[in-house]
């Protein structure tokens, strides 16, 4: 009898222990369909950090066209204060931000020809990539990609995003998080 009870106690343990393994291992698996909302800047914080990363690049440069720089480079990078993500099908997703809006883009095509959200054609890629959906942007005289994961509770998109060009002496990178 004592060693029913205990191989009772074992199967129910290991049963216990066997949901709490599996439901870590799924939230951790990020679906693309996690990814579909509006999603909002979390804080006026995070535009710091961003302002840090552009001074961390901009320092590297030439001395007499540091300030200019600076200047310039403050002028065009703004926060996304809104990201907007439609997962239609799993090859076919639409992405915005603030008034820019949700294009249609294939995961895993070839970059596709677009207007960018300052007016300036661009090339654009999407795809999605072991629970992270990334886009790449092409300017011609610029790049940026973005790389956004979803927190295990579904509540939060970060976008770790990364910009070079040419004239820059390293890649700009920097993180925003954003709320349903």
């Amino acid at each position: 009898m004592r060693w029913g009870t205990w191989t009772i106690g074992w199967l129910a343990a290991a049963a216990l222990l066997g949901a709490v393994v599996i439901s870590p291992a799924r939230s951790q698996t990020t679906a693309l369909e996690d990814f579909s909302g509006t999603w909002r800047l979390d804080g006026r914080r995070q535009v710091d950090r961003m302002d840090d990363a552009i001074d961390r690049v901009v320092d590297q440069m030439n001395l007499f066209i540091r300030e200019i720089a600076r200047g310039e480079i403050h002028g065009r990078l703004n926060p996304e204060e809104r990201v907007v993500i439609r997962v239609e099908d799993e090859q076919h997703v639409r992405l915005g931000y603030d008034a820019w809006g949700p294009q249609r883009l294939r995961l895993g095509a070839p970059a596709v020809a677009l207007r960018g959200p300052d007016g300036n054609d661009i090339r654009m890629s999407l795809r999605f990539d072991r629970g992270r959906l990334i886009a790449r942007q092409d300017a011609g005289e610029g790049r940026r990609t973005n790389v956004f994961s979803v927190s295990a509770d579904g509540r939060r998109l970060t976008m770790a995003a990364r910009i070079g060009a040419p004239q820059l002496p390293a890649d700009i990178r920097y993180r925003l998080t954003y709320r349903r």
